[in-house]
């Protein structure tokens, strides 16, 4: 019992040392060096990991139902895309393709969860929680190249477009692992909703915002949906407490996606961590402010704290001054801290929005991480 823990561990740790050096590595550990990673890991995994062989009833349903919610995913998709718009695939099918992009997937999926299935039926609390980890990591892994990320911002969008939506998917997988037994029913629905970027010729222009609402709120259906129709112990939970939990999921749902539109910065609020010390006093470093998005026809006035565009930078300093040259207004800002005022003028066009409320410390955390990142 102990040299089987200790075989496990020694997997999920393995896997996610390699999935960190992959992030690091992204140009070097290709999707290709990935699959043949997790190929040879499953087969290990197979062969150290002795698991339950005992095959679970409505198992062809389970695969229908899974295939069925991957193809409504495509089809809400497409069908915002008819509103959105759409764009050309950025790849296109082709062997080239088929040979670096569809085969390396469909080995990273399959493998992936066949490990997944090895790690979580031998029922240990802290490999489910390892694993839900390491399978975040290979999302993240192959969603984003860390390289590219260099503002706080871009942190933000990884952590609440890519990783929340990555939790609650792999949470989903874990309780269809664990619940059903059924790893061909997720590899089918990862399969139709990663791999038809690489097969359609045209990719509906959803915002990055819209989609990652969908992929968190697809898997609570999805759950909610088979929790209706295969779980046998429902009927000992009582009203109260089955409605307690759907409550209590909708408040997390809906508390995530209010994070999701303040990271994004796209809609009537946003947030911004404070980086330097030139407003101390009034705003301080490590402050996380809240500012209500400018419109052309909102009024400005002298003292108010702003967000404006300054060499790509988003600043926060207060208006000081206000003149007007014809149809222009210039606005003279300077941060409360120092001493002179900032150098030029602000127009309207450079103006992001007007400060409203501020969280003191919180964003110490995003200054810690961007610094070591660095």
């Amino acid at each position: 019992m102990k040299n089987e823990k200790v075989r496990l561990y020694t997997i999920e740790f393995t896997l996610i040392i390699f999935l960190l050096l992959a992030m690091i590595f992204n140009d070097t550990i290709t999707r290709q060096v990935t699959a043949v990673v997790l190929l040879v890991s499953m087969i290990i995994s197979v062969k150290l990991i002795k698991t339950d062989k005992t095959k679970l009833t409505n198992n062809r349903q389970i695969i229908i139902l899974l295939s069925a919610f991957g193809i409504l995913y495509l089809a809400t998709i497409y069908i915002l895309g008819i509103f959105v718009g759409f764009y050309s695939a950025t790849v296109k099918l082709s062997i080239w393709s088929i040979l670096n992009y569809i085969i390396p997937y469909i080995v990273i999926i399959v493998s992936s969860e066949i490990i997944r299935k090895s790690v979580l039926l031998k029922e240990d609390k802290k490999s489910k929680i390892i694993i839900l980890i390491a399978m975040v990591m290979l999302d993240v892994y192959l969603s984003t190249n860390i390289y590219s990320l260099e503002t706080v911002n871009d942190y933000f969008v990884l952590i609440g477009f890519i990783v929340f939506s990555s939790i609650a998917n792999n949470l989903l997988y874990n309780y269809i692992i664990i619940q059903y037994r059924n790893e061909k029913a997720i590899i089918a629905y990862r399969l139709i909703t990663t791999l038809y970027s690489y097969i359609i010729p045209i990719i509906p222009d959803i915002y990055i915002f819209f989609e990652s609402i969908i992929k968190m709120v697809v898997p609570y259906i999805i759950y909610i949906v088979m929790n209706t129709l295969y779980n046998k112990n429902r009927q000992i939970i009582s009203v109260s407490q089955k409605r307690k939990e759907h409550i209590i999921s909708i408040i997390l749902c809906a508390i995530v996606a209010i994070i999701i539109m303040l990271i994004s910065c796209k809609f009537k609020f946003g947030v911004l961590v404070i980086g330097s010390g030139s407003m101390t006093g009034t705003i301080n470093k490590g402050d996380i402010v809240l500012y209500e998005t400018y419109g052309k026809n909102d009024e400005l006035k002298n003292g108010d704290i702003i967000v404006f565009i300054k060499d790509d930078l988003k600043i926060v300093h207060r208006i000081v001054d206000q003149r007007i040259l014809g149809e222009e207004t210039r606005y003279y800002t300077k941060g409360d801290a120092n001493e002179q005022d900032d150098d030029g003028y602000r127009k309207t066009a450079d103006i992001v929005g007007k400060v409203k409320a501020r969280i003191p410390y919180i964003g110490y955390i995003t200054l810690w991480v961007n610094d070591i990142l660095k």
